[in-house]
């Protein structure tokens, strides 16, 4: 409660003083221990109206990891390997993560964010047309190889791999997918946002998310012993009529205690949904 109370006073004296320092003390508790980034657009009146990019960090290119769930759902949809009512069969292997040992819908894929479906849908898309879409989007460095050497692009190149992206170049996919302006489908588009919504602010605000989580060391695949993670979350709010996107992500600045099993990307949504219901909390 302490934390939320003072972001409220903080959000109220940035938009009363309108000094972005106002608000610098807060990304400065909030990110502590971390590289971060984070933006928060106005999509309505094409302005940010908030933002944390120290050192450009927000330029700065990290993996997609789970992130890409999102622009993979726009391609599945739109190329129509993907509907509304597909189901994605649990092959009976016990996973420890929640929600995946289970049969799979494309909402369900998102909200658990379940690796094993990611790794059905690339390769049933395939190279070249996966590699057409990320120029399409403009995704990152559209490094689809994969892990160096493995041949393993089609089921891990997201994965604290290859295909990376920064901060902001999610907002520019944002900022097209909210004009509608990408290069594919209304109806995909349509769906993708179905599945990625994730509730709502403390104010009622309805609000849309991804998480992306993994590890700083391409080879640090696996269990959290200790090692350095990232940590992303990204999407959009919806609020009185108008549309704000947000983008956000961090990056451990020394390595976590090995009992420390908190993901990056659920880091990066507290830390994000702390800031936004800051923001929201008068609007």
């Amino acid at each position: 409660m302490f934390v939320k109370n003072r972001l409220l006073v903080v959000a109220v004296m940035f938009s009363v003083m309108g000094s972005a320092q106002a608000f610098d003390a807060d990304y400065q508790k909030l990110f502590k221990g971390y590289d971060g980034c984070f933006m928060l657009y106005d999509n309505s009146s094409k302005k940010m109206v908030a933002e944390y990019n120290p050192d450009q960090r927000c330029a700065e290119r990290i993996p997609a990891n789970s992130t890409f769930k999102f622009p993979l759902a726009l391609m599945a949809f739109d190329d129509g390997i993907m509907k509304k009512d597909s189901v994605y069969k649990w092959n009976g292997k016990p996973y420890e993560l929640p929600g995946w040992s289970n049969d799979q819908t494309p909402a369900s894929w998102e909200k658990y964010s379940v690796v094993w479906v990611s790794q059905q849908i690339a390769p049933e898309l395939g190279l070249a047309k996966i590699k057409k879409y990320l120029a399409q989007f403009n995704y990152g460095n559209q490094d689809f190889t994969g892990d160096p050497g493995k041949n393993n692009g089609l089921t891990n190149a997201w994965l604290s791999s290859s295909l990376k992206i920064s901060a902001k170049e999610q907002m520019s996919l944002l900022q097209r997918f909210a004009n509608r302006s990408l290069p594919v489908s209304n109806e995909a588009m349509l769906e993708t946002k179905k599945i990625i919504y994730a509730g709502q602010l403390y104010q009622g605000a309805d609000y849309y998310g991804k998480t992306g989580s993994g590890w700083k060391n391409r080879n640090d695949h696996g269990e959290n012993n200790g090692k350095m993670r990232d940590g992303w979350y990204i999407g959009m709010v919806e609020n009185a009529g108008k549309e704000y996107l947000f983008v956000s992500n961090i990056t451990d600045k020394t390595q976590p205690e090995a009992s420390n099993k908190q993901m990056g990307g659920p880091i990066a949504k507290e830390i994000s949904l702390q800031l936004l219901n800051s923001y929201f909390s008068d609007k």
